[in-house]
């Protein structure tokens, strides 16, 4: 006749766990839940999970990316005696950071008037693709050139010859490298972003160059996102 206590006893035994199980959740570590919420959206393919820290921090890995390319590059740089070629510098627009690896195209990396890639060139862009291959950052290379005027059967103005320029160093990044197409953008800007006055031949060599910009991983994300969405607007 008192069989209905086993019941009830396994009733308030399951009660009891419950409340258990919620007074130990009560107080919640915000840190631990976003680093949760974060693993479990990057299992599920979440760029947004990967990319965000917790708690809107930037970790270290994020934080000195760029600098650990600056450091990769200047070290192959100094080991090939390429100071006189290759310059770079981390560069900041408002919140965003990029790293400036900028070519001087001034005969060495370039003939004169000319677009084609020199094995010298093509030796520096494959060192800065080894640091790209494992990092998703976007790419942006832009063409300079002095104020002299250029008009051959080829290259009709300065715009022309930096396009040119820029255009061969995104091909080779992605034709020869394997970068992904999507990742980088190629400009010519002439004569019309020079770095210093045009009014001696070491500032017009200075000015004469291809800049190959890397944004940082937010910057990069964005980028993405902007382009997608623009994508899909040009689409509808």
């Amino acid at each position: 006749m008192m069989r209905w206590l086993l019941t009830y006893a396994d009733m308030i035994t399951l009660l009891l766990a419950l409340f258990i199980i919620l007074f130990s959740i009560s107080t919640i570590n915000k840190v631990k839940l976003q680093r949760l919420v974060r693993d479990l959206g990057g299992g599920f393919n979440s760029q947004d999970a990967i990319n965000n820290p917790p708690n809107g921090m930037t970790t270290s890995a994020t934080k000195d990316d760029l600098q650990a390319m600056q450091a990769q590059l200047q070290s192959f740089v100094q080991s090939n005696n390429l100071q006189k070629q290759v310059q770079t510098k981390i560069t900041r627009d408002g919140k965003k950071r990029e790293l400036v690896i900028t070519l001087l195209s001034d005969k060495q990396l370039f003939d004169s008037g000319k677009a084609d890639l020199k094995d010298g060139t093509k030796k520096i862009l494959n060192e800065v693709y080894r640091q790209l291959k494992t990092r998703p950052n976007e790419v942006r290379v832009e063409g300079n050139t002095d104020n002299v005027p250029i008009q051959n059967a080829q290259f009709p103005s300065n715009w022309e010859l930096s396009a040119a320029r820029a255009t061969g160093v995104a091909r080779y990044f992605v034709e020869d490298d394997g970068l992904a197409a999507r990742r980088i953008s190629a400009l010519g800007y002439g004569e019309y972003r020079p770095k210093f006055p045009n009014d001696t031949d070491a500032h017009r060599a200075a000015n004469r160059r291809v800049d190959v910009v890397i944004l940082d991983t937010d910057a990069a994300t964005n980028a993405q996102a902007a382009a997608e969405a623009a994508a899909l607007a040009g689409g509808n």
